[in-house]
């Protein structure tokens, strides 16, 4: 690993192993920025190379840039983790555990959309829970605007639109 970057891609790694699944892109910056272990130039440099090397994947997500930690990432992270200081592996597993909700719920909730070739567009909102889909919903809306604005409300909504439904339909 280029000794320049070692220490910030470290990091990323352990958080997404321990996180145990794929965190936001944002969520890991804010800790890496929020601790002074990295800066925004060299934390996106560090990112762009896990990619490059294959230790982690990105998928978009409306919104929302998700990091997954790689079969190589996890080999890399089993050669290299001891040199990670314990001290920063503490700090990673206080935060995680302080903002493990925060994490659940940006996998958890997603909304994008897209035009479809009718010239609207479809909003598709879900919610899951430990890979089970609890809710599923599309939306067809005239304009891009309106379903930016459905898309950009469903993660302050959407439970109380799931309540709404349980509590109408049973």
């Amino acid at each position: 690993m280029d000794n320049v970057f070692t220490v910030y891609k470290l990091i990323i790694l352990y958080m997404l192993d321990r996180a145990e699944g794929e965190v936001t892109q944002g969520m890991l910056s804010s800790f890496l920025l929020e601790s002074g272990y990295a800066n925004f130039v060299s934390l996106a440099e560090s990112y762009d190379q896990l990619e490059k090397q294959g230790l982690v994947r990105i998928v978009l997500r409306g919104d929302k840039k998700f990091l997954k930690l790689t079969d190589a990432g996890i080999q890399a992270l089993g050669f290299f983790g001891a040199r990670l200081n314990p001290q920063i592996r503490s700090q990673v597993d206080t935060w995680l555990v302080e903002n493990g909700r925060q994490i659940r719920e940006d996998r958890e909730v997603n909304a994008v959309y897209e035009r479809m070739t009718s010239g609207v567009y479809e909003v598709r909102m879900s919610v899951k829970e430990k890979d089970v889909t609890l809710l599923e919903v599309k939306i067809a809306v005239p304009d891009a605007a309106s379903a930016e604005a459905i898309a950009g409300r469903w993660d302050e909504k959407n439970t109380d639109i799931y309540r709404y439904l349980i509590e109408n339909l049973f």
